[in-house]
This record gives C-alpha cells, structure tokens and sequence, in this order.
C-alpha cells in the first residue's frame, strides 16, 4: 500500500463532487488527517449510496477527533492530498486522445503552475529506464522552493497486464537531491524510511492518459510544500520502487465485505527504476518577488511573502490562539491589483507563543509580477503587501 511518510500531521478537506478512497497513505498523514466533504456531486456523477456516506463520515469524525490533539497540522483542502485519501481521476482515452493529450502537462487547473509552466520553467528531461517489461520516462518536471512537479510516461510492453478494470495507475517513489538528502519518500509501509521524513504538505496526482489497449500510461504529480522550504533540486534522482494499478469495483459491495475499509483492489509490479530529474536551466532562472506588509500594525503579521514560478508563498501570524483551525478553512484568499481571487488548496497551522502560525501557498506566479496583493483572512482581518 501506499505509505506517504512525513512529519505534517495532516488534515483532509476533499471536495463532496468526488468519492475519496483511503489507499494506506498511513504514518502521521493518517493517524493525525482529518476529512470533510463540501460540495454536492456534479450531474456527470452518481449519487453515493447512504452507506458509504454514513461510514465514511463516521471515519472522518473520528480522524478529526485525532487532528485536534495536534498543534501543528496541515490542512489540504480540494485535491489529491498525501493524507487520508486519494482522488480517483484517471480515465481511458481513445488512440486519438492519446496524442491529443501527450504533451497535456500538469493539468491540475492551478493558475501558478499553468503560468510557469507557460513561460517555459518547466524541464525537458526523458530520462528512461526498464524492468519488469515496463518502461518509464521522467518526460517534465518542475522545481521550486513550494512546489515539484513530475510527469512521467509508463510503457508496457505487456499490455495483458492491464484489463478494463483498470481505473488508475500510480508509483511507490523516493526523491533523492543529488547531496544524498531524500527530499520525500513515497513508499510501502512495510519499508524503512532512507530520509528524515521529507517536506511534504500534500500531493495531487493524476493519469491524463490511461491507453488500456497500447499500455501506454502518463502519471504526474505534483509536490506541496507550505512552508517554501524546497531546498534547490540539484542532480537528483527519482527511484521507483513499484507501480501500483488500481482497479474499479463495487463502493457497495466493498463496504458490504469489509465493513469500515475503503482500501481499492490494487496490483503491485515491484522493481527498480532510477531516473535522473534535470537540473534547473541556467538560462531560465527561478523568478523570486518579495513582498512586504503595507502596514506593520495589521491585525495579520506577515513573517515572510514571496512569490516563486509555481505560487506565492505566505507566512503569517495572528495574536489569538484558535480553538481549531475553522477560521481559516476557506476563509483566506489574495486578490491581485486586477481583481483577481486566489484561494489556498491547504495549509499548515501551529500554535506556539499565544500566537496562530499559518504557511500557506496560493496559486500565483511570479511570472505575474504584481506590485501589490491583498491579503484577505475573512472575520479576522487583512492587510495589503506590496512589492518590495
């Protein structure tokens, strides 16, 4: 199973348009997370029976319940989140979808990255390598201090070893930085960490293309880090320690045979794949934009705010101590000086000294190059940043 070891407590707010499976993305992304549902399926989506519902919110109480005792929690809140649960999102495209959609990178609908990635700060890598009949390719990848993302191209020679009943694909994986820090380590729960534990806030993932008939398979993933603190990727390596396929079946009959377990059938192929993540290009350098409050007695204490390729970066304090975090689940938002709203995805919340301490990303470019933001906590207060 999956097992996303880091050392963010998390807490899971999943978007209600989607059925969230718990796939043993455990250590204290489980034990600590929390989940909520928020939004009402989409027409194309069937009604969830009342069973899985009822028992999925009871498990949903019950983590939250845990989330409290925590000080420091993360809170991720739309998407694919390395907590409690993943979003099952890939689908099975015609042979002509597949080379419509090859060169579909990172579409996560985040502003942030669909900008950097426009301006061209994502990387050329196609560092392959093969066992177990599969082929992989890093084909993109991108790096920031709040953000990695990878796109991968899985092969397989064998295509029997898909079946229509195959929904997703994804891996178990280390990233390792080239001074021999592993900066997250996605792997079974029954492996020792090589690493202290990773960066990670969350993830979001998925398969634009899934080509049951060919084998061929595209998986991207983006990490998230709140608190900025990515150190500079320089000669790193992803090792792929297995692929895992997901397989439909029944929610009903599931709960129905195992009660309170929401674990997908899934196939693991164990194996080696090393591959080599390509250094940032010299020629297209990390655009940095600094921001500082407009006023230094704001309600909003603003630690540091900095705007990377992939996001803005924010941390700030307020002088209260919150029961939970509430006040700030989707209650914060930045608006540009066009008038343009950003929402965060999550966030990490500690209490220490009489004080709330938030880090948090939004979905700003620095590729955007605003003079000043806006800041918006609502109920609380906010406070206007302007480019330093």
């Amino acid at each position: 199973m999956f097992n996303s070891k880091s050392n963010h407590p998390a807490y899971l707010v999943g978007s209600g348009g989607w059925l969230l499976f718990s796939i043993g993305i455990q250590s204290n992304h489980r034990n600590n997370g929390s989940c909520r549902s928020r939004e009402k399926y989409t027409k194309e989506e069937k009604e969830m029976p009342v069973d899985v519902r009822q028992s999925l919110d009871r498990t949903y109480d019950s983590i939250r319940t845990q989330s409290k005792k925590k000080k420091n929690r993360f809170i991720w809140k739309r998407i694919t989140a390395a907590a409690c649960a993943l979003l099952i999102t890939g689908a099975v495209l015609t042979n002509e979808q597949v080379r419509a959609s090859i060169n579909d990178f990172f579409s996560f609908g985040d502003r942030g990255i669909e900008r950097a990635v426009s301006e061209g700060f994502s990387q050329e890598n196609n560092s392959t390598a093969t066992d177990q009949n599969i082929n992989i390719t890093l084909k993109q990848s991108f790096a920031d201090a709040n953000k990695i993302g990878m796109s991968f191209q899985l092969e397989f020679e064998d295509s029997k070893t898909f079946d229509n009943d195959v929904i997703k694909v994804a891996m178990h994986y280390r990233l390792k930085n080239g001074d021999g820090e592993y900066i997250q380590e996605f792997i079974s729960d029954t492996k020792p960490l090589k690493g202290k534990g990773g960066y990670i806030s969350g993830l979001r993932e998925n398969n634009p293309m899934l080509d049951i008939k060919t084998g061929i398979v595209q998986y991207d993933v983006v990490l998230e880090f709140n608190k900025g603190n990515i150190p500079n990727l320089e000669d790193a390596v992803v090792e792929i320690e297995s692929i895992i396929l997901f397989l439909d079946y029944d929610a009903r009959e599931l709960i129905k045979e195992f009660g309170e377990r929401y674990d997908s059938p899934v196939t693991i192929i164990d194996g080696k794949w090393d591959l080599a993540v390509a250094n940032q290009d010299e020629s297209k350098p990390v655009s940095t934009i600094e921001y500082v409050m407009d006023d230094p007695l704001s309600i909003i204490q603003v630690a540091s705010a900095m705007a990377k390729p992939t996001s803005f970066n924010l941390n700030f304090s307020v002088d209260q101590v919150f029961e939970d975090e509430s006040p700030f689940v989707f209650t914060m938002k930045v608006i540009d000086e066009e008038g343009n709203e950003y929402e965060s995805d999550g966030f990490t919340i500690e209490t220490r000294d009489n004080q709330t301490h938030i880090s948090t990303n939004f979905p700003i470019s620095s590729y955007n190059n605003s003079e000043k933001l806006r800041f918006i906590i609502e109920d609380i207060g906010e406070v206007e940043l302007l480019k330093k």
